[in-house]
């Protein structure tokens, strides 16, 4: 079964729901109302082999991309994160030194985003390593930001520059591993009537799939410019390696942890290193499902279900 097949049969339960479910299964964080307060909830695993390498990568990079990348998904809601749980599954040649080295540095990282460690559960098994991570947040006076409420003729943007996650630059930084999760960014975003997005998502199956669940979501059609894709380094290092243009890097690697979101007018607000690019508009949806429309750089244009399947999705 595909991820996504999966995924579609778990929301068609979401009607059963007790009243006190806030945001179902189908967001970025689900939330539950708790004597008048939301308490929003993220958890996201981490393995190796799928998400990180330990061959390539520092336990302290591994560590770090563990916890970030939930904090990824608060930064989508525009929430606040509280507090983390950890489960960890240990390899059993791990060693004792190694084991210490990634639960401080898993420390480290949720108290750098004032998320502190709270518990968790430790196991060893005959398998690679296994990191489930759970973050708490709460809306801390601004409201969560759906996936669903974009409009006809909304911008879209994205946060940063897109592409090449996974390559490693000659600064050594590697995006997948070392990116910063837009916390303080989306809250800035969202607490503002004048810039609040109308619907948002974090960037992390890639471009292609992750406008698709916005389209989705408020069923709506986008119109893309590709030429107006904010690439970035890794993007451009890719593309001389796999000589496939840039842009596809940008739509289709994923793990970009970025913020995707529309918005009615543009969000015009100080970023210190942080840019935000308009990339295309939504329109109302034309067909019996919503799509993807791509302007191409010479010109052309095209769907992009026509293209080569493009994005990350787990297999189950």
């Amino acid at each position: 079964m595909r991820e996504f097949d999966l995924l579609a049969h778990v929301y068609r339960s979401n009607v059963d729901l007790p009243a006190d479910v806030a945001i179902p299964p189908g967001d970025d964080m689900g939330a539950i109302r708790l004597g008048g307060q939301t308490l929003l909830v993220t958890v996201d695993q981490l393995a190796d082999g799928v998400h990180v390498d330990l061959a390539t990568a520092s336990l302290e990079q591994v560590a770090r991309k563990a916890v970030t990348r939930n904090l990824s998904d608060v930064a989508a809601m525009a929430a606040r994160p509280v507090g983390a749980v950890v489960a960890v599954s240990l390899p059993r040649d791990f060693g004792d030194t190694r084991a210490t080295e990634l639960f401080d540095s898993m420390r480290r990282t949720a108290a750098a985003f004032d998320c502190p460690l709270v518990g968790g559960d430790i196991a060893m098994w005959d398998h690679p390593l296994l990191i489930s991570v759970t973050v708490f947040a709460e809306p801390g006076e601004v409201e969560p930001v759906l996936r669903s409420g974009a409009q006809p003729g909304d911008g879209i943007y994205v946060t940063g520059r897109l592409g090449g996650s996974n390559e490693t630059l000659p600064d050594h930084y590697t995006h997948h591993l070392d990116f910063m999760p837009r916390i303080t960014l989306a809250r800035e975003l969202a607490g503002d009537a004048a810039t609040r997005p109308s619907s948002m998502i974090d960037l992390s199956d890639g471009l292609a799939r992750d406008l698709k669940h916005l389209c989705d979501a408020g069923n709506l059609d986008a119109d893309l410019t590709i030429a107006d894709l904010p690439l970035s380094d890794g993007a451009h290092q890719a593309a001389r390696r796999t000589n496939e243009p840039a842009w596809q890097h940008a739509l289709g690697d994923g793990e970009d942890y970025e913020l995707l979101f529309t918005a009615p007018r543009s969000p015009r607000i100080e970023t210190a290193d942080v840019p935000i690019t308009r990339i295309g508009t939504m329109r109302p949806c034309a067909g019996a499902t919503p799509a993807i429309l791509l302007h191409l750089p010479d010109g052309a244009t095209c769907k992009l279900a026509d293209l080569p399947s493009l994005g990350w999705e787990h297999h189950a």
